[in-house]
């Protein structure tokens, strides 16, 4: 039996669009509330590079290195997974997922902004081992996870516990659809969509 589904074709570079209603923040960057295309920068190279641009494509706001990131469920359409941060400041978002995938992309946060990050959050914020403070540092195989209590866990390049790093849970993310709404409560990210 022959079945014809529509298909749609995935670009090479993953390009996804997300309407954000309020502020949020990346790795070394705020974005302010608006329409924006997250892509692969170089996907016949590699694809832990991402690159966020307007959403008509005409600017670009900056490139962020990135680990893949597993989820148990796929939703269909694309999604980000915030980060809790404190009432008052945008959220941060910590992973970004293509409709229908289970393999996304983590953001690596330079070392000054993961710390920060990290002090109100309930998981362990991807970052690098040496001090860094813009996303362009970030580009290095020596990564940690820093926690609320600034403790730091050596990750692999996948980002896993290094073999001499004590183990951790799988992270739980939250799915948020790909048309945002950034609540000005949404600092303590539970749900919040």
């Amino acid at each position: 039996m022959l079945i014809a589904a529509a298909g749609s074709a995935q670009p090479a570079d993953h390009r996804t669009y997300f309407t954000f209603s309020g502020p949020v923040e990346l790795p070394g960057v705020a974005l302010a509330p608006g329409g924006y295309l997250f892509r692969i920068a170089n996907p016949e190279s590699s694809g832990n590079v991402v690159q966020v641009l307007s959403a008509d494509g005409t600017k670009s706001y900056a490139m962020f290195f990135t680990l893949p990131v597993l989820r148990i469920q796929p939703s269909p359409d694309p999604s980000v997974q915030f980060m809790e941060t404190p009432t008052g400041t945008p959220p941060a978002i910590r992973a970004w997922w293509d409709p229908g995938a289970v393999l996304g992309r983590e953001f690596l946060y330079p070392k000054e902004q993961a710390r920060r990050l990290a002090k109100t959050s309930s998981e362990p914020v991807l970052t690098t081992k040496a001090e860094t403070t813009t996303a362009h540092q970030t580009g290095t195989g020596d990564l940690v996870r820093i926690g609320s209590n600034g403790q730091e866990t050596a990750v692999d390049r996948h980002g896993k516990p290094a073999a001499s790093s004590p183990t951790r849970p799988p992270q739980q993310g939250e799915n948020a659809p790909s048309s945002v709404k950034v609540p000005s409560d949404c600092g303590a990210f539970r749900g919040c969509k």
